[in-house]
């Protein structure tokens, strides 16, 4: 191959990068500008639910957040059945912001946690269980209530039937991330009927042992 034509397609490859040059960084452009205007949409339609309020519940499937919605459709949440009875509950806990989900599982259901800290990036949260042979994780750790007063969240499964055994975890936001649940006790309750359950503990975390003082 010449030396010419060498040259030629040089020529020919720099003036194809100096033309897509500009292409390419109005594509960057523009989906940047897309980016931010999906956050701020995100931002308006949330200022407009919460107007003001960190601790509130929506029962109309239509007050849903868009992405909150998408986020739930996704994860297979079938939230609109139970909605109007039992409604969506947004809360800050400790800076951090969630939302608690009750979401048909098709004959029963159970609450999810959804981590809100990006209003545009709704995530599932999950959950340490007990199991046989450990402990696990899951998205649907049952029916969930909030213990304000002693900053706890719990989380109860069990059969209809009556009577039956239910088996109760009871969670805090990790100190450290917030955006994940500790568990720090495990309870059951002998098969009844009614009110009035008694609970066992059958687990418990322990604090960690004090760091041994320097001997020196």
């Amino acid at each position: 191959m010449s030396a010419r034509l060498i040259a030629g397609l040089i020529k020919l490859l720099l003036g194809g990068l100096l033309m897509a040059g500009p292409s390419l960084a109005s594509v960057a452009r523009g989906d940047e500008t897309s980016s931010i205007n999906a956050r701020r949409e995100a931002l308006r339609e949330w200022s407009s639910l919460a107007n003001g309020r960190t601790d509130f519940e929506i029962s109309d499937p239509a007050l849903m957040p868009r992405m909150l919605a998408l986020a739930a459709e996704q994860s297979g949440c079938k939230y609109r059945d139970d909605i109007e009875k039992l409604p969506v509950r947004f809360m800050k806990v400790a800076g951090h912001r969630l939302a608690l989900m009750f979401c048909r599982l098709s004959v029963t259901g159970s609450h999810r946690a959804f981590d809100l800290s990006d209003v545009r990036r709704p995530k599932p949260m999950e959950f340490p269980y007990v199991a046989l042979d450990g402990f696990g994780t899951t998205d649907t750790p049952g029916f969930i209530t909030w213990r304000e007063e002693a900053g706890l969240f719990q989380a109860e499964t069990g059969s209809d039937l009556c009577p039956s055994p239910h088996l109760r975890h009871v969670y805090r936001l990790d100190a450290t991330s917030r955006e994940s649940f500790v568990v720090v006790r495990v309870e059951v309750s002998a098969p009844a009927c009614g009110a009035g359950q008694e609970w066992t503990t059958i687990w418990e975390a322990k604090p960690w042992p004090a760091a041994p003082a320097d001997p020196r």
